[in-house]
């Protein structure tokens, strides 16, 4: 065996594998619950939200939540953009930013230490459920042959993308749940989710994963038209999907769908950590509850961001305290997330 035969076939063999770990994290990794540390009742001068690259959903997100937060509170609030929630979660841990943007699988990893996590994060906590459902898929040229997802067999496509690991985590989902595997594409490694999008307009891969209805993808669209594939919208990929706290949804109208697209939806989360303050975290939810309607002007994700799925009642990572306060006084919090918070703390 040729030595790129051998790297092909144990870089497919690890890919493989983070697939399975990651499948099995939601369900059986173990918790840490532990109360908020900081226990202080005045506001920081400043916050800092986590996030990904300029043009990606997670980062209009965060610049919606600072610009509202600046405006409406006496914290003046920035967005830190880094290539994904594995560059900044040690800066949430350290106290260095007080929130990041980070979706359902992705949280539990980082909580647990558990697939494209080296060490647990036991400390997160999850603020707000978010954008329900974000959606994302595989894009292409428009002008490509590739018209379904078998017919990625053999083309190049975008891989590893760097600091936003679950990137390909999510990518890798997709591909089992229509029926591929990795040793089926050629992978093309890319640093992060930017550089794997525009890498298909460039004619650098055929094929790369990305969500829809943000920037980047318009800035793509606009190099050389580009289109989303349409997975299987069958009970096995949605049997596949649910390991990963996702499902097979209808895409809405945006740059790269066309016609009738089924792609991959989950909670895209606002999240904290427990040396965050109740009356930090409370006072910010307080202001981006009450000013949802301004939020839904600021960007066309935030009318995915609807009041009744801020308290989930399927969360992987446990809410801040500050958090359950705020919802609780907002009559959104009740039975069912308490029973949800004993049972993934193993509580009776």
């Amino acid at each position: 065996m040729g030595r790129r035969d051998f790297c092909q076939k144990l870089s497919a063999s690890l890919a493989a594998t983070l697939l399975i770990v990651a499948q099995c994290q939601i369900v059986e990794a173990k918790l840490d619950c532990g109360p908020t540390v900081n226990k202080n009742i005045q506001l920081p001068r400043t916050i800092a939200i986590g996030t990904n690259p300029a043009g990606t959903g997670a980062h209009a997100i965060a610049s919606g939540l600072a610009a509202i937060a600046s405006k409406s509170t006496q914290v003046s609030a920035k967005v830190q953009p880094y290539n994904g929630p594995n560059a900044w979660m040690p800066l949430l841990e350290s106290g260095e930013i007080e929130f990041g943007i980070i979706n359902i699988l992705d949280s539990n990893m980082a909580a647990t230490g558990t697939g494209n996590y080296k060490k647990a994060y036991p400390g997160i906590r999850i603020v707000a459920g978010g954008v329900f459902p974000f959606t994302a898929g595989l894009i292409v040229r428009d002008k490509s042959e590739i018209k379904q997802m078998s017919d990625l067999r053999g083309k190049r496509m975008a891989w590893d993308y760097g600091g936003h690991a679950i990137n390909q985590t999510w990518q890798l989902a997709v591909m089992e749940a229509s029926g591929l595997k990795p040793a089926d594409v050629n992978q093309v490694r890319v640093s992060n989710l930017n550089d794997g999008v525009r890498a298909v307009p460039e004619g650098k891969v055929d094929a790369a994963f990305t969500a829809v209805g943000i920037g980047v993808v318009e800035e793509a669209n606009a190099m050389e038209p580009v289109r989303f594939l349409s997975m299987p919208n069958s009970a096995a990929a949605n049997k596949i999907l649910s390991r990963y706290g996702a499902s097979v949804v209808k895409s809405d109208p945006a740059a790269g769908i066309k016609g009738d697209t089924y792609v991959i939806g989950y909670p895209l989360h606002l999240a904290s950590a427990t040396n965050v303050s109740d009356k930090t975290v409370y006072t910010m939810l307080k202001a981006w509850w009450e000013h949802l309607a301004e939020l839904d002007t600021i960007h066309p994700l935030f009318k995915r961001w609807k009041k009744e799925d801020q308290a989930l009642g399927n969360f992987t990572v446990p809410y801040h305290s500050g958090a359950i306060q705020f919802y609780k006084e907002a009559k959104v919090w009740g039975p069912k997330q308490e029973a949800r918070a004993k049972e993934i703390c193993g509580k009776e």
